[in-house]
């Protein structure tokens, strides 16, 4: 038999931990998904993500948001890098080409909050998901000595993307590796 003063200290013991785990669970929204980019909510001008991440070709964003936190961030085209965040981490991220960020993140009241610079360029860059999880707001803030820029992306998740011949790297037909179509010939 559990007495009283047992049953209250287990009931204040799972009370906490339950709470503890739905404060976890609220401070870190799953961002992952395909998103597509909606011009007439965003305000921006080109490049959108502070140097030049993701170019002219952020009309989609494809997320992993991983079991241990990290987050995956890659654009339409296998021509830009993508780049990643682990909140509470520094990293190097890509900027352009050749040239790379040290950036730092992390969880602030349900957002991520990532900030990083290069030379005399700064970046900060709030990611906010909507209550349904359908709406991703990415706010960047780039500051350097030509001014400060603050551009506001929002994206919609799981829009259509429509045919692969209006993506930003169109797809292409390859009969000379269609295997059924040489096998089919060779009759």
């Amino acid at each position: 038999m559990i007495s009283s003063a047992n049953f209250t200290v287990w009931a204040v013991l799972f009370l906490s931990l339950f709470l503890t785990v739905t404060v976890i669970n609220a401070q870190t929204p799953n961002f992952s998904g395909m998103w597509t980019l909606d011009l007439e909510a965003s305000d921006f001008v080109v490049p959108a993500f502070s140097g030049g991440r993701g170019g002219v070709h952020i009309k989609r964003l494809f997320i992993t948001h991983a079991e241990n936190g990290t987050l995956v961030i890659g654009p339409e085209t296998n021509g830009l890098k993508a780049w990643s965040y682990v909140p509470g981490r520094e990293l190097v991220i890509p900027m352009g080409r050749d040239t790379t960020m040290t950036a730092v993140s992390r969880w602030e009241e349900g957002r991520l909050i990532a900030e990083g610079s290069h030379g005399n360029m700064q970046m900060h860059e709030v990611m906010v998901l909507s209550q349904d999880g359908e709406v991703l707001t990415i706010e960047v803030t780039t500051t350097s000595p030509e001014g400060k820029e603050i551009n506001r992306l929002v994206y919609r998740k799981g829009i259509a993307v429509g045919s692969c011949e209006t993506w930003a790297m169109p797809c292409r037909d390859f009969p000379e590796f269609d295997i059924e179509r040489q096998s089919g010939s060779r009759n």
